[in-house]
Formats: structure tokens, C-alpha cells, sequence
């Protein structure tokens, strides 16, 4: 089906988001619980796994960033795109079925959505890493007894679990802001499209949408940065549990009403077999110039029946 974005929207519309997602994880509490725990849960078991050391024993600090990421941002790629698909379940109001869930489309568009957002936390972390050996000389590095230390081999690593997946969660806002990759994990989730479809329709919608650019780059700035500083630290312990699941629900909830208009398919095909039939009585010309606007007026049809909603809720 032909979707209709991405269109120009308002921060109010950004504002209207964030309400969104959370009504969207009151529906299905308890799952998006579940959920949320998938990322320390797998961090951890991640960590324990004896290969590491032999790993690490290379003292290559390249290594050690590879498999700081691989520990935290896999787990936590999961756990995003798990969430995301749940929204959409929530959303249309009726739990996904075992069918539905496990078979081989779905495991393999979430498979690659996966693989996809890891490897963009990957890139930036690299990225990052690399800009930071160059342009830090080791003279700049902590100076104790007037002998220069080494710069640490991982950066970014709290003291605790949750508190380095905050950071790294942060991470991924930035890295989903400057690569304009925002859409590009649930248009990959749901559409299917090759990836230069997705990265292309999600760079447009972001640059057709300019006030997402703070936004994301503050709000990740903020999470990278809370879990370094003492008197927060609490704070990023509190917030690493569901931030990564309202970060998935954020994500479905702004593609809806980006590229849908804020429908979910189902109801966007019987829109437009209602709007097919009201002017199925009419002459060929009134079709043949009702044709090109029939896109508009079925946004605006949707749009009414948002507005609708929302004054129900």
C-alpha cells in the first residue's frame, strides 16, 4: 500500500507523540515490562561470557570498544525494535498472534531492523572513538607525576549496567539524528523497503521537519552525559528501564502520523474503498478530476477521525 508521507508537521504534533506513546505502553503494560528487561538481562549475560578475556588480552583498544558496543548496544537494539513492533500491536488494539510473531517474514524484518540499528551505534561509537584518538594528544591526557597515563581503551562506561545503557541509549539519539535515520527503523520494521528507500524517505521527513534536529540531539546529550555525574546517578538508574521501550513507541507512534496521517492500514483501505464509492455513481470526467485530489482529501478524512479520537480521550 502506498503511504502518504513524509509531510511537514509542528513541534505541537511532536508534543502530541510523546502523549501518545506512553497511552500506547499503558495498554499493554505488563509486556512492555517484559520487554524492557530484555536489555540488562542481556547485557549481563553478554558480559559473563568467558570469551572476553581472550579478547581483551590483545590490549587493542579498538577491541575493547567493539565489544563494549557489541555487550550493550545488541541488547539494546532489541529491546528498542521490540518495542516498536509492540506499538503497533497496541495500537491496533488487539495482541499480536503466535502466528503472527513466529514465523519467517516477521523474524526476519526484525532481524535485519536489529542488525541495522546496531551497526548505526557501532558506526558512531567508531566514529567517535576515532575523532577522539586524533585530535586528543597524549600530552592533553591526565598527567600524574608529571608522566602522561594512556587515554582509557572504553569511554562512555558507568559504574553500573543500567547507567552505560542510558548512555549508550543516548548515543543512538544521536546517531539516529545526524545520519537522519530517525524513520528509517520502522519504515525497515514494517515496509520491508530496500535500505536506501528507507534511509532516503527518512532523511526527507526529517528535513521537511527541522525542529526534530534539537530535540533528539539535546535529549541524547542529556543521556549520554546523566550517568557520569554523581548527583544524578539515581535518576539514570530510574530512567534506564523504560526509556528504551518508550524509545521504540516513540518511534512507531511518529512514522504513524508521519507516513499514515495517523491510521493504521486497515483503516486507510476502507477510507479509501468509502471515498471510491461515493464517487463511483459520478461521470468519468467528475472521476478523472476528482483522481489526483482523492489523496488529499482522504488526509483530510483521516485527519477529522484523529481529531475525533483525541477528543474522545
Amino acid at each position: 500500500m502506498r503511504d502518504f508521507g513524509p509531510r511537514a508537521l509542528t513541534p505541537r504534533d511532536g508534543w502530541d507523540w510523546l502523549i501518545q506513546a506512553w497511552r500506547l505502553m499503558r495498554r499493554r503494560p505488563w509486556l512492555f515490562v517484559a520487554v524492557a528487561l530484555f536489555a540488562p538481562a542481556g547485557t549481563a549475560l553478554l558480559l559473563v561470557l568467558p570469551i572476553w578475556g581472550w579478547w581483551l588480552s590483545s590490549l587493542n583498544p579498538w577491541i575493547a570498544v567493539i565489544v563494549t558496543v557489541f555487550c550493550y548496544g545488541l541488547p539494546l537494539s532489541l529491546t528498542v525494535t521490540l518495542a516498536c513492533a509492540l506499538a503497533r500491536a497496541a495500537n491496533r488494539k488487539r495482541p499480536p498472534t503466535r502466528g503472527q510473531l513466529f514465523n519467517r517474514t516477521a523474524l526476519k524484518a526484525l532481524a535485519k531492523t536489529i542488525l541495522f540499528l546496531f551497526v548505526l551505534l557501532l558506526q558512531g561509537y567508531l566514529v567517535v572513538y576515532w575523532v577522539r584518538d586524533q585530535l586528543l594528544p597524549v600530552d592533553m591526557a591526565m598527567i600524574t607525576n608529571g608522566v602522561p597515563q594512556p587515554l582509557p581503551a572504553v569511554f562512555g562506561v558507568a559504574d553500573t549496567i543500567l547507567g552505560t545503557q542510558l548512555s549508550v541509549l543516548g548515543s543512538m539519539l544521536l546517531v539516529l539524528q545526524v545520519l537522519l535515520t530517525w524513520f528509517a527503523i520502522p519504515l525497515q520494521l514494517f515496509r520491508e523497503l530496500p535500505l536506501s528507500i528507507c534511509w532516503r524517505r527518512s532523511a526527507l521527513a526529517m528535513q521537511l521537519n527541522p525542529w526534530l534536529f534539537p530535540v533528539l540531539g539535546l535529549t541524547g546529550l542529556l543521556l549520554v552525559a546523566l550517568p557520569f555525574f554523581s548527583f544524578f546517578s539515581v535518576l539514570a538508574q530510574v530512567l534506564a528501564l523504560p526509556l528504551p521501550v518508550y524509545l521504540g513507541a516513540l518511534l512507531y507512534v511518529a512514522w504513524n502520523d508521519m507516513f499514515q496521517g495517523g491510521a493504521e492500514e486497515e483503516e486507510v483501505i476502507n477510507l479509501a474503498a468509502e471515498w471510491r464509492t461515493s464517487i463511483s455513481g459520478g461521470s468519468v470526467s467528475r472521476r478523472s478530476h476528482a483522481t489526483p485530489d482523492g489523496d488529499h482529501r482522504l488526509r483530510e478524512s483521516l485527519q477529522r477521525r484523529e481529531r475525533h479520537r483525541d477528543d474522545v480521550r
